[in-house]
């Protein structure tokens, strides 16, 4: 089951109508009896809002191009780092699972291209269908009036009803988001991933094909790849860790390494190792912050590499390696 999301658009008016005309739906969202041109005219406000940045507003389509319900992030506030989700599918997609997919689609925007740091959602205390459906995702924290009283206040005020109020917060969501696989047959494809820890094609080349690899995927998406190679019964040495661009300083990488510390443990290993260079600043402070300690400095490992390499306006030159007790 799958689900995407597009932007509003005229065309998609009558199906949407439909949709929240029927009872079901109507009522929960507490809608009156509208016309299709109400319908248009909401789209219209939508795509206003969404130019002037105030909200993310999507159709929710399934595996056959059917619109099946809305999702959108409202009141995005940048400085704090949060917003608030909406979202109804039509009844006769009710209970086929495509809500926990069209939140976790929506909170890939939330908390990747937004950058934002959690998600509030909230449903009135009247609908218990809404709450039951908030209830089964298995990302959400719930019941956080008392943490954030302010976000509940304005939801009530807004609502003008007794409301309760859950958040979806990036940590977790990269928790439950970020996977590691391990890649069967050839690695050449993964060759690019690779050379972004380890700028030299030869000397990948040399340890490539060597230990398991494995793929770092964000969902359904390729964020990195971890190379980890035994040096003993006890000792394994992540040899090559990369996150792409677009997923870095989400999370990911730190929830990847949680990760091959737990799959290492669990394969009898007592030690973890990983080595980066001295001119790679944030490594290092990644490393020490993910319960690293600095164990040996391999010097003028670097200087053997065909062309020399600058970071931070820091020629690499000796190789820092860090060890971790599993």
């Amino acid at each position: 089951m799958a689900v995407t999301l597009v932007k509003h658009d005229i065309k998609y008016a009558e199906a949407m109508h439909a949709l929240s005309s029927m009872p079901q739906v109507r009522d929960a969202l507490g809608l009156p009896a509208g016309k299709v041109e109400d319908t248009i005219n909401f789209i219209k406000r939508e795509c206003v809002d969404e130019e002037e940045g105030k909200t993310v507003p999507r159709v929710v389509l399934n595996e056959e191009g059917r619109l099946i319900g809305v999702t959108a992030l409202m009141f995005i506030d940048h400085i704090n780092k949060c917003c608030h989700i909406g979202s109804w599918l039509g009844y006769e997609f009710w209970g086929k699972g495509y809500n926990e997919e069209a939140k976790k689609a929506i909170l890939e925007i939330a908390f990747f291209d937004l950058g934002l740091e959690r998600v509030f959602a909230g449903a009135r205390k009247i609908n218990i269908r809404s709450q039951k459906a908030q209830e089964k995702l298995p990302f959400i924290r719930l019941g956080v009036e008392k943490e954030f009283p302010q976000e509940h206040s304005w939801l009530e005020v807004k609502e003008k009803q007794p409301c309760v109020l859950n958040v979806f917060e990036r940590v977790d969501f990269v928790r439950y988001y970020t996977t590691i696989e391990k890649v069967e047959g050839s690695r050449e494809s993964f060759l690019p991933y690779l050379l972004l820890a380890d700028e030299s094609e030869m000397t990948v080349r040399q340890y490539m094909n060597d230990g398991e690899l494995y793929t770092i995927k964000c969902g359904e998406k390729l964020a990195g790849t971890a190379l980890l190679i035994p040096q003993s019964d006890a000792t394994i040495e992540l040899k090559n860790i990369a996150v792409v661009e677009t997923f870095q300083g989400k999370g990911i990488g730190k929830e990847a390494l949680n990760k091959i510390f737990a799959l290492c443990k669990g394969q009898g290993y007592e030690n973890i190792l990983v080595g980066t260079a001295n001119s790679s600043i944030d490594n290092i402070a990644f490393y020490q912050k993910s319960g690293f300690r600095m164990d040996t400095i391999e010097k003028n490992f670097f200087s053997k590499y065909p062309e020399p390499i600058y970071e931070n306006g820091i020629r690499a030159l000796d190789m820092i390696v860090f060890a971790k007790a599993l």
